[in-house]
């Protein structure tokens, strides 16, 4: 049992090709970050996600205060830039991210590429949830710095490539 961890879910989750576990209100949140174990799945010990990660798209460069984050590339090419170094991550690599590490990656291909994220402790899909739910017209560097802000991440500078941010979420 992790330290802190009261709740010990007894019971098999299985996550086929396609299925969402989390029912997000946006289709198009659904679509880009299908939840495969929600908290609710693993009693609050994290969160995982299959993510779809448009061509020379990712997250603004930021840290977080909550979570640990462990990333496994599926398909595509992808460079991780944390902890003051660049990694390019092919299918088949991974990479752990302890919270309190500044980082940012994206996705630096021409095609769309996946990944799983797992986020621990779990409740991360509700931040996914909510940022889906931002209307396009809405949707701001500020308006994405508060809602990081809300779920105890700190947005510390762009996305690597900042015109396509908008485009995946």
């Amino acid at each position: 049992m992790l330290r802190g961890q009261t709740n010990v879910n007894k019971k098999i989750v299985l996550s086929l090709p396609g299925d969402n576990r989390f029912t997000f209100s946006s289709a198009v949140q659904a679509k880009g970050t299908p939840c495969k174990v929600t908290n609710e799945d693993s009693a609050g010990a994290c969160t995982i996600f299959e993510m779809n990660a448009l061509p020379r798209s990712g997250p603004f460069l930021h840290v977080h205060h909550r979570e640990d984050e462990w990333y496994y590339i599926l398909s595509g090419e992808f460079l991780f830039r944390a902890g003051g170094e660049d990694h390019i991550l092919l299918p088949g690599a991974s990479i752990w991210l302890p919270r309190g590490i500044p980082h940012v990656w994206a996705n630096t291909t021409t095609s769309e590429g996946k990944l799983i994220l797992m986020c621990q402790p779990g409740g991360f899909e509700k931040f996914f949830d909510e940022m889906g739910n931002v209307p396009a017209d809405k949707k701001s560097s500020d308006v994405m710095k508060d809602l990081m802000a809300k779920y105890g991440m700190e947005m510390l500078g762009p996305p690597i490539f900042a015109s396509s941010w908008m485009q995946q979420h």
